[in-house]
C-alpha cells in the first residue's frame, strides 16, 4: 500500500504512456534512504508489465562496484538468454563480451575497444527489442552502479529520443555528487519524483492497519517523530512494537521510544557500513569534533570534496548534524556509534592525525591537546609538550580539572624514574591543590624523591600551600626533611635564601601546636627584620607565620602586629592571593587586634580577581575572611552574609577548603550568639585535629550546652578547650575567648573564686595583647563577676575602654550589663544605659546582645527582639511576654503568685523602656508568637 502517492503515481502513469507512442524518456526518482523510493520504482515496473512492456531489471550495491559491467550484464544476460532470440545477432555479437570472461574479476581493465563495443551492442539491442514493444529498464541505487555500467546507462540516456525505451532509475540523496557519471545521467531525466517522508495523517492510517481505531494519537506523533515520517522506517517500527506487544497506547510512549533508539542506532549502523564514503566522513567529523571544519574533514578522511559534501547531505538529511552551517553533529547517536566503530589503532591514528592537522593550521594547545587524550601512547617530546602548555591554558581559563587531565595523559607514557617526569609531577600537584588536595600531596612526595639533587627538592617542596602542610602529617614531615638538610637562611643569599626562607616557613607552620616552636618565634621575629621592608615574598610569607606563632603563644602585642600586617599588604600582590600566607592568616589578627579594616581593600581587591579567574575555593576563602574584617568593624548583616556565602561556595568534599568558611562563621555564631550558625558549623565533617577547628568546636558546644540549661556540661566543654590550647602553648588573649565564658560559667553555679581567677587571668592576658577590644571584654569579665561597687567600676572601665576603639558589639553588650547591675542603684542612669546599648546594637543590625559573652544565658529570637528582652528586668521580660502571649493581668498574676498591681507595675516599665504605646506592640517588640499561635 502506497500512502500518499497519488501525484507520483500520475507521473508515472504518464510516463508510461507516453514512451508508448515513441517518446523514450528517463525518469529520475530520489529521495532519503527509507523514503520509498524502491516502491516508486516497483510500482514503475507494476505499470509496465500492465501495459505490456518488457522489464528489466538492475541495481548497483557498494560492494559490487569494483566489478566492471556488473549492472550490465544484469540487463545483457536474460536477453541473451532468452529462446525466442530477443537481441538480434549483430548486437549479440557486440555483447559477447558481456557473457565472457572479462569484467568477472575486481579491476579487471576494459580496453576502449571493447567498452565502445558493449555501448552501442547495448542500445541496438534494446532499440530493436522496443521496436516490438515498449521496454522498461528499472535500475535501483544508481549510486552503487560500476563505472562501467554508469557509461554504459548515460549513453543510453543520451539515445533515447525516438525509441520506446523507459529507463528509471532511483539516486539517494547526495548521491549525485559523488560521481560525474551519475551527475550526467540524473541531468538527462525527462522525469523527475521525490520520495517525501509520510505526513502525520499517513501515519495514522499506518497505525490504524496495525492497532485498529483504538489507538492513542500521542503514540502516533511519537512514532513519526522517531522515524521523520519515513515508510519503510515506520512499518519496521511499527512490526517490533507489536512484537513487543504494544497496543498503542499513550502510556506506551517512552517504551516505543526506546525501541525508536535502538531502531535509529541499528539504522546508522546499516548505513555505515553500507555506505564507505559516509563511514569515512563520519570518522574523521567525531574524531575532530568541535574543531571540524571543511578543510580539516578533507584532509583527515582523505575524501575529495565532493564526496565530503555528498556525506555531509546524507548525515544532514538523517538528522544527524546540525542544520546551523557549520559542521557539528546534532544527534550524539551518530558519535556512539562511529567511536564504537573504530578500533583502538585506527582511533589512535585518527587522532593523532588530527592533532598534527590541528597543530598545522594554528589551533590552540587545549585543541590539540584534546586529540592527544585519546592516543594509545604519547611517543614524543611534541606530544608531552602540547600536554603542557594546554594545561598552562586550562589553568589559565580556570578549569584546573582539565588541566590536570592532560597532565595526567602526558604523564601516564612516561618513565617512572627521571627530571621529566618530576617536573611533571609538580606541575600536576600545582593544578590539583584545588581540586583534589590528597592526590597533590601524593604527587609532591613523587616528584620530590625523584629530583637528582636536594636543592631540587627544595624547589618542589617550597611551592607547597602553607595550609595544606597543616593538614597533612606526611608532607609536614617531607618539608622538616628537606629544610633541615638545606641550611641556615642567614647564611645563605640569593635564590637559595628564599628557598630556605620558603621552607622554614612551612616548617614553622606545620609545628603550629609545638609549645618550643611558638616559644621561638618572637625573637625570630625580631631576627627576620621587625619593620624592615619585606620586598621578598620568602620574607613577607615566614613574617606572617611568625606572627601567627607570637600572636598565638602571645610574645607579641596587638600594635607590633598591625604594623608589620601593613608592611605585609603593602607589598603582597592580590593577584598572588591563592598561595598567600596573608589571606590564610591576617584576617584572623587584624580582627582580635580591632584593625580590620587594614585588609578590606586588599581584600576585596582579592576578591574581584578570584572571581575573575572562576576559583570557587578562593573565593570561598576570600569570603570568610572578609566576613571577619567586617564583623570587627561592626557591620553584623554584611559580615554574616559574607561568611555563609563563603560556606555555600567551599567543597564540602574537601575539609581543608571548608576550614576557615567554618572558622569564619562560628566566630560569628559566638559573637552574635546565633544557635542556628552554631549547629551548621557543628554539621561539617572533619576532624578536630587542626587545633582552630578544635577550639571552635568546644566553644561552640559550650554555647548550645548552656542555652539548653546544662551549665556543667558547657563549662567542661570550655575547660577543655583551654587545658589542650594551653599544653600546644596557645596563651595569648586572642585565643582566651574560652576563659571567658569559663568564668561567667563558674559564677553562675556560684563558685565565686573559680570565676574571679580566671577573669583576673583573662585580663592580664588581654593588657599584655593591648587590643581595645579584648581589655574592654575582659574588664567586662571581671566587672559581671565581681559583686558591689568595684564590679560597677570595673564595668565604667570597660566602657570607657571600648567606646574609642573597641568593638560595638562588645560595648552594647557592656553597657547592657552596667545598666542592669545600675538599675537598682541608679535607676535613671540604669535605663539610660539600656537604652544606650539597645540602640547600639540595633544600629548593627545584629541578632542579639544577650546578656554576655556568647549568649550564656538566652537563646536567640529573631530581629531585634532579644535586644528588647535585654533592657527588661528578668520580672518584666516575663511579664511582658505572658502579656503578648494574652494572658490578662489577673492570669498573669495567678500564675506568676504576685499581686495584679505588680502586673500592671511590670507592664507600665516595660512600655517605657521599650518605647511602644501598650500591650497590643508586645508581640512585635519581644518576637513571640501571639495568643493561640
Amino acid at each position: 500500500m502506497l500512502l500518499e502517492r497519488e501525484p507520483e503515481l500520475t507521473v508515472l502513469r504518464k510516463a508510461v504512456l507516453e514512451v508508448e507512442s515513441g517518446g523514450g524518456a528517463l525518469l529520475l526518482i530520489d529521495g532519503e534512504a527509507g523514503a520509498g523510493t524502491t516502491a516508486l520504482l516497483r510500482e514503475l515496473v507494476r505499470l509496465g508489465e500492465d501495459a505490456g512492456a518488457h522489464v528489466l531489471r538492475c541495481g548497483g550495491a557498494q560492494s559490487e562496484r569494483q566489478f566492471p559491467l556488473g549492472v550490465v550484464r544484469q540487463l545483457v544476460l536474460p536477453l541473451l538468454a532468452a529462446r525466442d532470440h530477443l537481441v538480434p545477432d549483430a548486437s549479440r555479437a557486440m555483447l559477447g563480451v558481456v557473457s565472457g570472461a572479462v569484467g568477472r574479476n575486481p579491476g579487471d581493465e576494459l580496453g576502449t575497444d571493447t567498452l565502445a563495443s558493449v555501448l552501442h551492442g547495448l542500445h541496438t539491442a534494446l532499440t530493436g527489442l522496443s521496436a516490438g514493444r515498449t521496454v522498461v529498464v528499472a535500475v535501483d541505487d544508481l549510486h552503487w552502479v560500476d563505472e562501467a555500467s554508469l557509461r554504459a546507462l548515460a549513453f543510453l540516456a543520451a539515445r533515447l529520443d525516438g525509441t520506446r525505451v523507459l529507463i528509471g532509475v532511483v539516486l539517494q540523496d547526495g548521491g549525485s555528487s559523488r560521481d560525474p557519471l551519475v551527475r550526467e545521467i540524473a541531468d538527462a531525466a525527462t522525469y523527475r519524483l521525490r520520495a517525501e517522508a509520510l505526513s502525520e495523517q499517513a501515519a495514522a492510517r499506518l497505525m490504524a492497519d496495525r492497532f485498529g481505531a483504538g489507538y492513542d494519537s500521542e503514540f502516533a506523533a511519537a512514532c513519526h517523530d522517531l522515524t521523520s515520517g519515513s515508510p519503510k522506517e515506520l512499518r519496521v517500527l511499527l512490526d517490533r512494537a507489536q512484537a513487543q506487544r504494544l497496543r498503542g497506547r499513550a502510556v506506551e510512549v517512552e517504551r516505543v521510544r526506546e525501541l525508536g533508539r535502538s531502531f535509529r542506532r541499528e539504522r546508522l549502523l546499516r548505513l555505515l557500513r553500507r555506505d564507505r564514503v559516509v563511514h569515512t566522513f563520519a570518522k574523521a567529523l567525531v574524531v575532530l569534533a568541535d574543531q571540524a571544519t571543511e578543510d580539516l574533514v578533507v584532509r583527515l578522511s582523505g575524501l575529495s570534496r565532493d564526496e565530503c559534501a555528498a556525506a555531509r547531505s546524507v548525515l544532514w538529511k538523517a538528522r544527524l548534524l546540525s542544520g546551523s552551517g557549520r559542521l557539528a553533529v546534532h544527534d550524539p547517536v551518530l558519535t556512539r556509534v562511529v567511536m564504537e566503530s573504530l578500533g583502538a589503532e585506527e582511533s589512535s591514528r585518527l587522532h593523532r592525525a588530527a592533532a598534527a592537522l590541528l597543530d598545522e593550521y594554528g589551533a590552540g594547545p587545549e585543541e590539540i591537546a584534546v586529540q592527544l587524550l585519546h592516543v594509545d601512547t604519547v611517543r614524543d617530546a611534541w606530544e608531552v609538550d602540547q600536554l603542557r602548555a594546554a594545561a598552562v591554558a586550562a589553568r589559565r581559563r580556570g578549569a584546573p580539572d582539565a588541566a590536570a587531565r592532560y597532565l595526567r595523559r602526558a604523564l601516564l607514557d612516561l618513565p617512572m624514574a627521571g627530571r621529566e617526569r618530576a617536573d611533571l609531577l609538580v606541575e600536576l600537584a600545582a593544578v590539583e591543590w584545588d581540586t583534589d588536595p590528597a592526590s597533590a600531596v601524593r604527587h609532591i612526595e613523587q616528584a620530590a624523591r625523584l629530583m637528582p639533587d636536594h636543592r631540587r627538592r627544595a624547589e618542589v617542596v617550597s611551592r607547597t600551600p602553607l595550609h595544606m602542610v597543616g593538614c597533612d602529617r606526611r608532607l609536614a614531615d617531607l618539608v622538616r626533611e628537606v629544610s633541615a638538610r638545606f641550611g641556615d637562611p642567614g647564611a645563605l643569599s640569593g635564590y637559595d635564601r628564599e628557598l630556605a626562607l620558603r621552607l622554614e616557613a612551612r616548617s614553622r607552620y606545620a609545628a603550629i601546636q609545638d609549645p618550643e616552636a611558638l616559644a621561638s618565634a618572637g625573637d625570630r621575629l625580631v631576627e627576620l627584620g621587625g619593620d624592615a621592608a619585606l620586598g621578598s615574598g620568602a620574607e613577607r610569607e615566614l613574617c606572617v607565620v611568625l606572627m601567627r606563632a607570637a600572636t598565638l603563644n602571645g610574645q607579641v602585642g596587638a600594635r607590633p602586629i598591625v604594623r608589620m600586617a601593613r608592611q605585609v599588604l603593602d607589598h603582597e600582590p592580590t593577584h598572588s592571593a591563592p598561595m598567600s600566607a596573608a589571606l590564610q592568616i591576617l584576617p584572623w589578627m587584624l580582627l582580635v587586634a580591632d584593625a580590620g579594616d587594614v585588609a578590606s581593600s586588599w581584600l576585596d581587591a582579592a576578591l574581584a580577581h578570584a572571581q575573575r579567574q572562576t576559583k570557587p575555593a578562593l573565593a570561598a576563602l576570600i569570603e570568610a575572611q572578609r566576613g571577619l574584617v567586617l564583623l570587627g568593624r561592626g557591620d553584623i548583616v554584611v559580615a554574616r552574609e559574607c561568611a555563609l556565602r563563603g560556606l555555600e561556595l567551599a567543597d564540602r568534599d574537601k575539609p581543608e577548603t571548608m576550614l576557615v568558611p567554618a572558622i569564619a562563621v562560628g566566630t560569628l555564631a559566638l559573637e552574635l550568639q546565633d544557635d542556628t550558625l552554631a549547629e551548621r558549623v557543628l554539621e561539617i565533617a572533619g576532624s578536630d585535629t587542626d587545633l582552630r577547628m578544635f577550639m571552635m568546636r568546644r566553644c561552640l558546644r559550650g554555647r548550645l550546652a548552656a542555652a539548653r540549661g546544662d551549665l556543667p556540661a558547657a563549662l567542661a566543654q570550655f575547660i577543655d578547650c583551654g587545658r589542650v590550647l594551653d599544653r600546644a602553648g596557645w596563651v595569648g588573649s586572642a585565643v582566651s575567648m574560652w576563659q571567658v565564658s569559663a568564668a561567667l560559667l563558674h559564677h553562675r553555679l556560684g563558685r565565686r573564686q573559680e570565676a574571679i581567677e580566671l577573669a583576673e587571668e583573662n585580663h592580664r592576658r588581654a593588657l599584655a595583647w593591648g587590643a581595645p577590644t579584648a581589655i574592654g571584654r575582659a574588664l567586662h569579665t571581671r566587672g559581671a563577676v565581681i559583686d558591689g561597687p568595684k564590679g560597677i567600676e570595673l564595668l565604667r572601665q570597660a566602657v570607657d575602654v571600648l567606646h574609642d576603639a573597641g568593638s560595638p558589639l562588645e560595648l552594647s553588650r557592656t553597657l547592657v550589663t552596667l545598666g542592669k547591675r545600675l538599675q537598682s542603684a541608679a535607676p535613671a542612669e540604669g535605663d539610660q544605659l539600656l537604652v544606650r546599648g539597645r540602640r547600639l546594637a540595633e544600629q548593627s543590625q545584629t541578632f542579639s546582645v544577650g546578656e554576655h559573652a556568647g549568649g550564656l544565658v538566652r537563646g536567640v529570637t529573631p530581629a531585634s527582639a532579644p535586644v528588647a528582652r535585654s533592657v527588661l528586668t528578668r520580672g518584666e521580660a516575663t511579664v511582658a511576654e505572658l502579656a503578648a502571649r494574652g494572658r490578662s493581668n489577673q492570669e498573669i498574676a495567678a500564675e506568676l503568685e504576685i499581686s495584679r498591681r505588680a502586673v500592671e507595675k511590670h507592664l507600665t516599665n516595660s512600655y517605657r523602656k521599650l518605647g511602644i504605646e501598650g500591650r497590643s506592640a508586645l508581640v512585635s517588640a519581644l518576637g513571640v508568637h501571639g495568643h493561640g499561635e
